[in-house]
């Protein structure tokens, strides 16, 4: 009954402070655009993260005399490969020419093919690093038929190291966004409560309890929060789109957004008015 009473309240309160309820939820919905696209960045930062890990791999380049099935299926069996692509001579001339598509002409100088056929060995995850490589590339040198392996070494380990400060740095800022959202909708819910403050006062006066009074704020703070959350989530869906003229290949998950823009929104709502209204009633 008092929950049916308190939202009915709630309501009111909305439509009875229109202007400052629009205020507050235009300062929320910024707020949470503003989150929005840090999640968009951080995103596509992890993406980019998990793309250039996968693509860290051996490259073993075969002799003339090479017995290609029996070279691949005893590369197959070493402890971290995960999969062994050979690549002909005349194919990696034609990835070659397509990579230099401005410059072909450099090939023109070389009477025959000077590239030789080779192995693309991709690895498992956890031997993505210079440690895993050098073992790996050791084992590949072993076999007859190798000439020679190439692959990043250090290279790779000082890559991961400076992804892993991005990303700490990246998830730090997204904290202090996160936290910043909660207090800008603490401070504009705080707004909406002092506004009727006499009204509460009577409230406690009549001897209604502190839960009573807290649901319509309680509510407003979802409303806010949800209708905020929406309209970050159309204002990222719109600046999607104009990246993609500037960016390819941007990474983003529409409904995911959509339901964590929401629901964030709604969460956060609900925080800050929590947060307010458990400071005025002290």
């Amino acid at each position: 009954m008092s929950l049916r009473i308190g939202i009915r309240e709630g309501m009111r309160t909305i439509t009875r402070n229109g202007s400052l309820f629009f205020l507050s939820l235009l300062v929320a919905a910024i707020s949470l655009f503003l989150l929005a696209l840090f999640s968009l960045v951080t995103v596509n930062l992890y993406q980019a993260i998990k793309i250039l890990d996968e693509k860290i791999e051996i490259i073993a380049f075969l002799d003339q005399r090479a017995d290609v099935d029996v070279l691949k299926e005893n590369i197959e069996k070493i402890k971290g490969v995960e999969q062994v692509i050979y690549v002909s001579s005349e194919q990696a001339l034609t990835e070659l020419r397509n990579e230099l598509q401005d410059t072909e002409e450099i090939l023109t100088v070389f009477e025959e093919n000077p590239l030789p056929a080779s192995f693309r060995i991709e690895l498992e995850s956890n031997f993505r690093n210079a440690q895993g490589l050098n073992e790996i590339s050791g084992k590949i040198m072993l076999l007859q038929g190798i000439d020679e392996t190439l692959y990043g070494g250090e290279l790779v380990d000082q890559l991961k190291r400076v992804t892993r400060v991005i990303v700490l740095f990246d998830f730090g800022l997204l904290a202090i966004i996160i936290f910043s959202v909660i207090f800008v909708i603490f401070q504009t819910i705080k707004l909406t409560i002092f506004a009727r403050s006499t009204e509460i006062e009577i409230m406690k006066l009549v001897g209604a309890s502190d839960s009573f009074i807290a649901i319509p704020f309680t509510f407003e703070g979802i409303v806010q929060g949800m209708i905020g959350g929406f309209i970050a989530f159309l204002l990222t869906a719109i600046t999607y789109r104009v990246s993609t003229f500037f960016f390819d290949n941007v990474y983003f998950p529409h409904w995911w957004f959509l339901l964590g823009t929401i629901l964030g929104g709604m969460i956060f709502g609900v925080i800050g008015s929590s947060f307010a209204m458990r400071r005025f009633l002290k």
